[in-house]
């Protein structure tokens, strides 16, 4: 007859089902990777991994906003780039025809030529990026300029154009990538400098030509505050370069945080399986002798 003692049987079991347990905690995290299966592994630990992962979903979101406002940065500085080419052109419009050795019928050539030129103008200030009218500050589905007229009684309308459309960048952070079409196309008088330059060539020319040569400088003037323009757009391209930098050098210490805490370390879970796989046979082992025990055992 075999004899037990319900305490030894009740240790050893105890015992075994810890072994067992560390046995397949160590297999899972080997398996997984993973330091942490559930919270109560590391309540801390999960706390400051909660914590970061929502960082890291922030900083996503910040380079969505970056990548929003490199893209119209990119457009708007296409845009002045083509507004200075047509300044340009318009300039040397003004020039050549600002002598007494051009006809009527030349001078009716030149302006067909300006009236294109304010056409292009218009629809550069009318862009549009996803469906959205860049330039129409908060009025984004209206078209923020529109040609009335015709000839010396051209002109223009708009909806005002002003307003700023910022976006966040960073933790608290705004930021207004572009600028609104009163800026680029009013402030600057670059719409009032081309009409004008448009009006006066379909009228009869004036002795000296003195309002054709006041045009002019008016284009030389829009065309030097544009490229100031451009410049403040170079300036908030680098804001833009050093803002993802810092984002990027957040997200890395971030994510090594989180591994550090989370992530197993490889070679160490294989050793400490291996201990566990150790520890579990020799309890098993234990757990035999001590339940093989019979009566002849306790009469030595």
């Amino acid at each position: 007859m075999r004899v037990t003692s319900n305490l030894q049987v009740r240790d050893q079991l105890n015992a075994l089902q810890t072994t067992a347990r560390a046995l397949a905690a160590a297999q899972l995290r080997l398996t997984t990777g993973k330091k942490l299966q559930t919270g109560s592994d590391d309540p801390v630990g999960a706390r400051d991994v909660m914590v970061a992962d929502g960082r890291l979903r922030a900083i996503t979101q910040y380079r969505r906003g970056l990548e929003s406002a490199r893209a119209r940065i990119a457009v708007q500085d296409n845009v002045l780039d083509q507004v200075s080419k047509l300044l340009t052109r318009a300039q040397e419009l003004a020039v050549a025809t600002a002598t007494d050795t051009v006809d009527a019928a030349q001078r009716q050539t030149v302006a067909a030529e300006a009236d294109e030129l304010l056409n292009q103008l218009t629809a550069l200030a009318n862009t549009k990026v996803e469906n959205d009218y860049l330039f129409g500050g908060h009025r984004v589905s209206e078209a923020p300029f529109t040609l009335t007229g015709s000839g010396a009684t051209v002109d223009y309308t708009t909806t005002g154009a002003t307003g700023d459309r910022p976006v966040e960048i960073d933790a608290g952070r705004v930021f207004v990538p572009t600028d609104d079409g009163a800026t680029l196309f009013l402030d600057t008088g670059v719409m009032d400098a081309m009409r004008d330059l448009v009006q006066e060539l379909h009228r009869p020319a004036t002795s000296g030509h003195a309002t054709l040569r006041a045009a002019g400088r008016a284009l030389t003037s829009a065309f030097d505050r544009v490229q100031e323009r451009i410049g403040s757009l170079g300036a908030r391209s680098g804001t833009l370069d050093l803002v993802a930098a810092n984002l990027d050098a957040f997200e890395g210490s971030l994510t090594a945080q989180r591994s550090a805490i989370l992530d197993v370390d490889v070679e160490q879970a294989a050793v400490d399986l291996v201990s566990r796989q150790n520890a579990y046979q020799s309890a098993l082992l234990a757990s035999s002798k001590v339940l093989g025990l019979n009566l002849s055992d306790y009469l030595r």
